[in-house]
């Protein structure tokens, strides 16, 4: 019986079970509260009573005083004739007309007989009273003397007796009524209170049992889901209720529900998570093991029993088994599969959405022949690359699976990291091959570029030597004229030569990936002075060097090589009739060092600093000689090590050129270095000088 009880209960909505705790509280409520109103209503009743015979009593009282009033004039004015004992009786007599004005609507009912009997006791001694003032006493005598008065005085005072032992006994029991009632209602009150807290109790109880503890349970398994991601978890936490029971129930339910597909999707991210950085990670097997990977992880995570990687060949229109799972792989590899066979696959392909099939093996159309590769089931997905399918991921199930009982969508994730992982092998093997093209063709332009150079360095030097020797031996016999001409020859000979040793110089810049090693700048300029010592002297320059410049990560001979070109320009566009002055600092920026090669030439327009940079480039040609290339193969060692370099004005110097380089700290790091080294990390061992 409490079981069927119970699962009613339970099956109840939740604002039915709210309705129902209400009544079961407010019912039993309301009667009390009825029976407490009734009880005070009955103690009103008999207070009202109480009241009533107090009233009476105080009646009695002042008519009774009123009668002893007039008894006591009376005599008083018998024994002494003085009109002063008269005094109460007039009194009594006023109040006894105000009385009758008011037609006794102040006196009690049962009190108004009374009164007429106390006006004729008045009227009497009045009477008596007038007969004494008028002399005739014998007739007042008389009276007293028959003990009439006296009857007449027994007789109210024997009525105001009886009525007051009447409202004596009333009171009494009024009291008694009313000390019964009270109590009645006390105990009421408190039986009351203690029903409604028993009552309370099992109604917070139920309601407890019916909400409070589903939505702690609720609580409880949300902060176990949290913590484990495992809906089972979350379900034995939950109490066990059908589909029938109320709202929190169905809640419960669907939040079971809820956890298991978040579940179910956590897991299936963390598949694909996993797979997609076990086949985006492209080893020694290239294509062919990301390919293998994709089928055997697909195999793994949806279930199937077979996975196939198939790519549309344009060319033959037909399918191409790129790779199969487990021991398929070694029978299917590469097998040509016809566009027919898998009608399926051509279905997911056109449509570019997943398609499924059962029954396959029953598909008895002539050109589904293979009916032992395809199995019973299959479920295709469209292997797409900037939206446009270039092949189907396919996954077989000897055995027959409707649509919904695939995983679709673990599948389609998977489909769309295996388009990715073989969109970035294609990729990855096409940038190699085009790597190694470009390293073949660099190649092939070196060994041209050096030939056509010593083609053109050779004809070149030969034509001024020819020249020199018509010059040399046939001067007398030329006039000026084939003089500046064959000088002009010997000139563009030599700036041929020049320009084709400069093109080479900055063409092999960079091809050779030496490791950096610490470079001392103080020792490359110490050896650039004493190589330029005849220059320097013959131009009376002063040089300034900072002490202590900061070692640079570099190449010991690409270093040389830019301060020596700064310094030749420096001494080489001098001022007219001033010596040279050329200063080199280094201070560290971050982590390069700004070198700074200023001099107190004839310096550079601003609008020319760009284009100094330019192979080629000489902005006074007549001034001084050179091939225009010193400052281009500057800037690109600078460039190499990923620095900058460009040209100041400042008001110490007419020209101040700037670059920086990697800044070899104290602890062996630094920032950058050249192509074929970045990053690299230098023993603090390692000798200040080195070369290529």
């Amino acid at each position: 019986m409490m079981r069927l009880v119970r699962e009613r209960w339970e099956r109840l909505k939740v604002q039915h079970k709210i309705w129902a705790v209400l009544g079961l509280l407010l019912g039993p409520l309301f009667v009390a509260v009825s029976l407490h109103l009734y009880l005070t209503e009955q103690l009103l009743l008999v207070q009202q009573q109480r009241h009533g015979i107090l009233v009476t009593s105080e009646h009695v009282h002042v008519l009774r005083r009123l009668a002893v009033d007039i008894e006591d004039a009376f005599r008083g004015y018998v024994l002494t004739e003085q009109p002063a004992f008269l005094a109460p009786m007039r009194d009594a007599q006023s109040k006894l007309e105000a009385l009758q004005r008011t037609q006794f609507k102040t006196v009690p009912e049962a009190l108004r007989p009374l009164i007429p009997k106390i006006n004729s006791l008045l009227e009497s001694k009045r009477e008596l009273i007038a007969d004494i003032q008028e002399g005739r006493s014998g007739k007042a005598l008389a009276y007293i003397r028959s003990g009439k008065g006296l009857e007449l005085s027994d007789a109210l005072r024997h009525e105001f007796r009886t009525i007051e032992d009447e409202l004596d006994r009333e009171l009494i029991q009024v009291n008694e009524q009313a000390e019964g009632l009270s109590g009645w209602s006390f105990k009421g009150l408190w039986a009351g209170m203690t029903g409604i807290l028993v009552l309370g109790w099992i109604c917070s109880r139920l309601l407890a049992r019916s909400i409070t503890d589903p939505i702690n349970r609720l609580q409880s398994a949300t902060t176990a889901f949290g913590r484990h991601a495992d809906h089972q978890d979350m379900q034995r936490l939950l109490p066990e209720r059908d589909h029938r029971g109320d709202e929190l129930a169905q809640l419960a339910l669907a939040y079971v529900e809820m956890a298991r597909r978040i579940g179910n999707h956590i897991r299936e991210l963390e598949i694909l998570e996993a797979i997609g950085q076990e086949i985006n990670a492209i080893g020694p097997d290239g294509l062919a093991g990301v390919l293998r990977k994709i089928t055997d992880r697909a195999v793994e995570s949806v279930g199937a029993d077979v996975c196939l990687v198939m790519l549309k060949n344009e060319i033959m229109g037909c399918w191409v088994v790129a790779a199969a799972s487990g021991e398929w792989n070694e029978r299917l590899e590469n097998a040509v599969m016809l566009w027919e066979e898998f009608p399926v696959s051509v279905q997911a392909f056109e449509t570019r959405q997943f398609a499924t099939g059962r029954h396959l093996r029953s598909d008895r159309r002539p050109e589904v022949s293979r009916r032992n590769v395809i199995g019973d089931s299959m479920l295709s997905i469209p292997l797409l690359a900037q939206g446009e399918p270039f092949g189907v991921l396919v996954l077989l199930s000897e055995s027959d699976r409707s649509a919904n009982e695939w995983n679709r969508r673990l599948a389609v994730g998977m489909a769309q990291s295996a388009a990715l992982a073989i969109s970035n092998a294609h990729l990855y093997e096409a940038a190699r091959q085009k790597h190694q093209d470009l390293l073949a063709r660099l190649r092939y332009l070196e060994h041209l570029a050096e030939a056509l150079a010593h083609d053109l360095k050779g004809p070149g030097e030969r034509m001024g030597t020819l020249a020199q020797l018509l010059l040399k031996e046939h001067r007398h016999q030329l006039d000026e004229k084939a003089k500046k001409w064959l000088a002009m020859i010997e000139w563009n000979s030599r700036e041929m030569t020049e320009r084709v040793e400069g093109i080479l110089a900055v063409a092999k810049l960079g091809t050779h990936h030496v490791p950096v090693v610490a470079v001392d700048p103080s020792a490359v300029l110490a050896d650039i002075l004493k190589s330029r010592a005849e220059e320097i002297e013959r131009s009376a320059a002063r040089i300034e060097v900072a002490r202590d410049l900061p070692l640079v990560a570099c190449h010991n001979a690409y270093l040389r090589q830019v301060f020596d070109n700064l310094l030749s320009n420096a001494l080489k566009f001098a001022k007219p009739r001033q010596n040279p002055h050329i200063r080199i600092e280094g201070v560290v920026d971050g982590q390069r060092v700004c070198f700074t090669v200023a001099d107190n030439g004839i310096g550079i327009p601003r609008e020319q600093r760009d284009r100094v940079f330019q192979p080629f480039v000489r902005l006074r040609s007549s001034d001084a000689p050179g091939s225009g290339i010193g400052l281009s193969i500057v800037r690109r060692i600078v460039e190499l090590y990923e620095g900058k370099i460009w040209i100041e004005e400042t008001e110490q110097a007419a020209c101040a050129i700037k670059f920086t380089l990697p800044w070899f700290a104290e602890e062996g790091r630094f920032f950058s270095g050249p192509p074929g080294a970045p990053g690299r990390s230098i023993p603090s061992h390692v000798p200040a000088r080195g070369g290529l």
